[in-house]
């Protein structure tokens, strides 16, 4: 059953796009050792304090909003590819999903100011840089598994072709 709604569809993507971020930076913390924070402790640090993101409710409230974040995220996903096709969906993902990385750590991090992380080391940020490139490239690939062939244009149509079909 294909999902035919861009925004359930978005979340849905974003969702499962998200646990293989989380998998990626929890395999990149404890196994590589590359990585010295985890994303439910940077999301918990837009809502609290650094002594109360470390406490077991705040990094469930930080893995709530790291995990809305990713479903939120999915919905671009889908209207890029919507409006330009799923022809090289693995590549617009990629980038897509580190346009992420360096809007969400780059300006909005800072912007809203979430202390005590940034700056992150080297290694911490190639992880983060490597885990969102896999959320953008499942996202994609499974915007085009799951989503209604009516939502994406073929290769060499624009939308509006495809619904005038």
């Amino acid at each position: 059953m294909k999902i035919k709604d861009p925004l359930v569809l978005g979340a849905t993507v974003g969702i499962v796009a998200n646990l293989v971020k989380f998998v990626g930076n929890e395999f990149n913390r404890k196994i590589l050792k590359i990585s010295n924070v985890t994303y439910p402790e940077i999301a918990a640090g837009l809502f609290m304090a650094q002594k109360e993101r470390k406490k077991p409710v705040g990094l469930f409230v930080g893995a709530l909003a790291d995990f809305a974040i990713g479903a939120m995220m999915g919905v671009p996903m889908v209207y890029i590819l919507r409006y330009t096709g799923r022809d090289h969906a693995t590549l617009k993902g990629l980038g897509f999903g580190n346009l992420a990385w360096v809007s969400l750590y780059g300006a909005v991090g800072r912007m809203f100011g979430i202390k005590g992380l940034f700056p992150l080391n080297a290694s911490t940020n190639l992880s983060a840089f490597i885990n969102h490139g896999l959320y953008g490239i499942t996202a994609a690939l499974l915007t085009s598994k799951l989503g209604d062939p009516s939502l994406f244009p073929e290769p060499g149509e624009t939308l509006q072709d495809n619904k005038r079909s």
